[in-house]
């Protein structure tokens, strides 16, 4: 993506530091399936020229030392990060966004932070088919989102109790919320949108886990590395289970700075919590370590760029902006689907992957499951399920009328086929709306 601090350099005058934002070539013409390469070596620049004869650079998301040499008349101080050996990492900024090295114990050094991490589990290796209906699929999803419940409530009472957690357990959990996402992803996401265990919390580890899962299988990933990122969406803030409980579950938005720093020690908890365990998934910690990085550098808790973050923490980072954003909170309503989407796009540019955004958004649609929509006939529906070929005609709940009042027996249509309204025009959405709006609790008519 070309923006304005962006420069097209010949492959030949590449140096390290240099922030590769676009090609001369689609990028699915070469490996490189996620945009965005921050050069660490020169192996990364002899890659490059196998394939490009000029690439863009982003000055803004480049090294500092990189912007002050194409700077006019500047002074080019020496840079030590990049004199070293090739992919040596960034060194720890001190800023205040990083955790301090009090906040809790590291136990193993950020690895992800030392080396190239390689995108090819990204790579598409199957293409998923409904096999099943929403609502046939509704039974075995609530079966998995209780189960899911369960074990949250067991994490909670062991880490109270100072007992291990059982992964066993939590990989088998996983993959009943995988295998249901795999027949029909509708059901799930519907009833983690939906459905609540009263502990905001658990709660949005589920969605979490959930929009993980669907965001894989819309990629094509293979069956046990969506349970890898539906295990990583489970588990990444569970960090927080350690933090006073009267802000576990609060917003970034409306964090004092004090809470907020309190806030990032999830991260360092949560890394301590799960690499205590002997076959926790090594991607599962990097997501857990990794889902506040940006690939700017901006991000915490080691400051890292693109390519040293790997693809499902990428993919997990999304996921957290967009939870973050579209419910909001008490006194603070999220935003609409579509607003959120676009924030999220316009957060690309400052550390989102473009590209994993514009897959995501393909894989909630204009109008997600479980949100609120409005019709051309005034009425207000809940979104049940997708059409995967006609995003923009959904299976909807008419809920309440034109007046915005409740109806007593709520009316289930298929936009594609429902026909004309009894006022006679055709339904359409013409409108979606924010969680909560004009005081409607979904649940309280599908659940």
């Amino acid at each position: 993506m070309i923006s304005n601090s962006t420069i097209e350099v010949s492959v030949n005058d590449l140096q390290l530091g240099m922030f590769v934002s676009d090609l001369d070539r689609p990028w699915l013409e070469t490996p490189y399936l996620i945009q965005g390469i921050l050069i660490l070596s020169q192996n990364d620049i002899d890659e490059l020229k196998r394939y490009c004869m000029h690439v863009y650079v982003d000055m803004d998301r480049s090294k500092p030392f990189i912007a002050q040499q194409h700077a006019p008349h500047a002074a080019v101080p020496p840079d030590s990060s990049l004199q070293q050996s090739p992919g040596l990492h960034r060194p720890m900024p001190h800023a205040d966004s990083r955790i301090s090295s009090g906040a809790a114990s590291w136990h193993r050094p950020p690895a992800s932070a030392q080396e190239t991490e390689s995108l090819d589990v990204l790579r598409r290796v199957q293409t998923y088919a409904d096999i099943c209906t929403a609502e046939q699929e509704i039974p075995a999803a609530t079966k998995s989102y209780n189960i899911a419940s369960a074990l949250f409530n067991d994490i909670n009472f062991n880490l109270e109790h100072d007992i291990k957690i059982d992964m066993q357990k939590a990989h088998e959990v996983v993959d009943t919320l995988c295998e249901s996402v795999i027949r029909n992803p509708d059901a799930a996401i519907l009833l983690a949108q939906l459905k609540t265990t009263g502990k905001a919390l658990y709660d949005n580890a589920i969605k979490t886990s959930v929009h993980l899962l669907a965001f894989g299988r819309h990629l094509g990933l293979p069956r046990k590395e969506l349970s890898i990122l539906g295990l990583g969406g489970l588990l990444m803030d569970i960090g927080k289970l350690r933090l006073p409980k009267a802000f576990q579950a609060k917003r970034n938005m409306s964090l004092t700075p004090d809470e907020r720093k309190l806030m990032k020690r999830h991260i360092a908890y949560g890394e301590e919590i799960v690499s205590q365990l002997s076959n926790a998934p090594e991607e599962v910690i990097k997501i857990i370590l990794q889902h506040h990085e940006r690939e700017n550098g901006n991000g915490y808790p080691f400051g890292l760029y693109a390519n040293q973050l790997h693809a499902y923490s990428r993919m997990a980072a999304i996921v957290d902006c967009y939870e973050e954003i579209i419910w909001g909170e008490s006194g603070m309503p999220g935003m609409k689907p579509f607003q959120a989407l676009k924030e999220l796009k316009e957060n690309a540019h400052n550390g989102l992957n473009y590209t994993l955004v514009e897959q995501f958004a393909q894989c909630v649609g204009m109008f997600p499951v479980g949100s609120l929509v409005e019709l051309n006939t005034g009425e207000i529906a809940i979104v049940l399920t997708h059409n995967r070929t006609q995003r923009f005609l959904p299976c909807i709940m008419i809920i309440c009328d034109a007046g915005k009042k409740p109806y007593s027996t709520p009316l289930t249509l298929d936009l594609r086929t429902a026909g004309a309204s009894p006022s006679g025009i055709q339904y359409a959405i013409v409108n979606d709306l924010p969680q909560g709006a004009y005081g409607i609790d979904p649940q309280k008519y599908y659940l």
